[in-house]
């Protein structure tokens, strides 16, 4: 779509000396925080215990209602001064705007002409009429919901200046509660998806895991990579799908937490706001520290990588992280695992859509489940170890993983009981003939 405008707004990090990191919605021009998004951010969510990198969703998300804003001449400051709000037509159209791209929500911004540049039409493949893109419904609630929060903090602010004229508290009051009634109500009519719905995220299929495993060693004719990256890549992947951790954890590794040797052992550690971590973006873990067995495998493959590639890699002797960048040794950052995902999806024939660095975790959970079907280990201490493994607090955790070993497990039952039901069925014909 061309257009003349960019956008005004930016979401952009900071790293502080104790090594915090928080996210700013900013000019993008200027690079200034804006002041209502960071006071609630700031004094309302980052106190809550919410982590840095749902903030920067968070503002992300606020961004639209801003957007909306300029692109309809609305001045939020204004409006929040004094009382107006928004209104039910304006919430209706707010709740159109947040199912936008960003670029089309972009596009409708005047340009320096004050000339609006309209969405771009896309027609259906029927030509019977036109259809626009829009994001997922959950994309849709999650926007909806954090301009809900914006405004519910920001507007109870302004009305409690108010405390000393009862009439202009009580208007500024009930506009308000009809406002975030409205939103409430648009974001709660998207429904979350349960964990169980068709379409939810699974593991590979077996298949698919050999494809990847085939495709990704470093010799192979169709690894995507130059060959300078392949034994790194080719040791990312066989992590994730060895241990079953996540991105931010494998990346929060360092060198000092393997162990190498006959009992090799990876120790995955919580770090937050790591004053050590140049990354600005820095890799989180969300489960808790453990430690984890290595395999002979992946023993050899990380020994090599310390001894023969990372050590050869100048910059990366600045610091102690595991996986690096293999110009310049940074510490590799969770953007450049998911170019690899990216890279590997469409370049190599054969490996579906849906791979990603957390598919690869549920890929882990199912072979876990396989493995321990093959031991006969009751499901209870199955449900224990698997925690333990995954670093979860709790065993019910493990539900959102497992929907590929579920689903074939009781289709496996319900052939089993089908062909149970035939037999009976054609023995009792069978003896009701004279």
């Amino acid at each position: 779509m061309s257009r003349n405008t960019r956008n005004p707004y930016a979401v952009r990090w900071s790293k502080f000396a104790d090594g915090e990191r928080m996210p700013f919605l900013v000019w993008a021009a200027t690079g200034i925080p804006m002041q209502a998004p960071t006071y609630w951010v700031v004094s309302k969510r980052r106190p809550s215990g919410v982590q840095p990198n749902t903030l920067h969703n968070d503002l992300r998300a606020l961004m639209y209602l801003y957007l909306w804003a300029d692109a309809r001449g609305v001045d939020l400051q204004d409006r929040f001064e004094s009382g107006a709000l928004l209104t039910l037509t304006e919430v209706t159209d707010l709740d159109t705007f947040c199912g936008r791209y960003l670029d089309e929500a972009v596009g409708e911004l005047p340009d320096q002409n004050g000339h609006v540049i309209r969405l771009v039409v896309r027609k259906s493949n029927n030509k019977k009429k036109a259809s626009r893109r829009t994001v997922n419904l959950l994309e849709k609630r999650n926007r909806l919901a954090a301009v809900h929060s914006f405004i519910e903090y920001t507007s109870a602010d302004h009305l409690s200046r108010l405390h000393l004229w009862p009439d202009r508290w009580g208007h500024y009051s009930s506009v308000r509660d009809n406002c975030l009634k409205w939103i409430r109500s648009r974001y709660e009519a998207i429904k979350k998806p349960s964990r169980n719905d068709l379409g939810a995220r699974e593991g590979l299929e077996e298949a698919e895991v050999a494809r990847l495993r085939a495709a990704i060693e470093p010799d192979h004719p169709e690894n995507p990579f130059e060959p300078k990256v392949r034994f790194r890549n080719y040791l990312i992947i066989s992590l994730l799908l060895g241990l079953g951790v996540r991105r931010g954890e494998l990346l929060g590794i360092r060198v000092e937490d393997v162990q190498l040797g006959s009992n090799g052992t990876v120790t995955v550690h919580r770090r937050p706001d790591d004053p050590d971590d140049p990354r600005k973006v820095q890799p989180s873990s969300k489960t808790e520290a453990r430690v984890l067995p290595l395999s002979g495998r992946l023993t050899d493959l990380l020994y090599e990588w310390i001894v023969h590639h990372r050590s050869k890699i100048v910059g990366a002797r600045r610091h102690p992280f595991l996986i690096v960048d293999c110009d310049e040794g940074r510490p590799l950052s969770l953007s450049s695992v998911n170019k690899l995902m990216r890279a590997l999806r469409s370049r190599v024939p054969g490996l579906p859509e849906k791979l990603s660095a957390h598919v690869l975790r549920h890929s882990w959970n199912d072979a876990f489940s396989d493995a321990m079907d093959r031991k006969g280990v009751p499901g209870d201490q199955e449900a224990k170890w698997r925690a333990r493994l995954m670093g979860w607090r709790r065993e019910e955790s493990a539900e959102a993983y497992l929907r590929r070993t579920v689903r074939r497990r009781s289709n496996e039952v319900l052939v089993e009981l089908q062909d149970s039901l035939d037999i009976q069925h054609h023995g009792a014909a069978g003896s009701a003939r004279p």
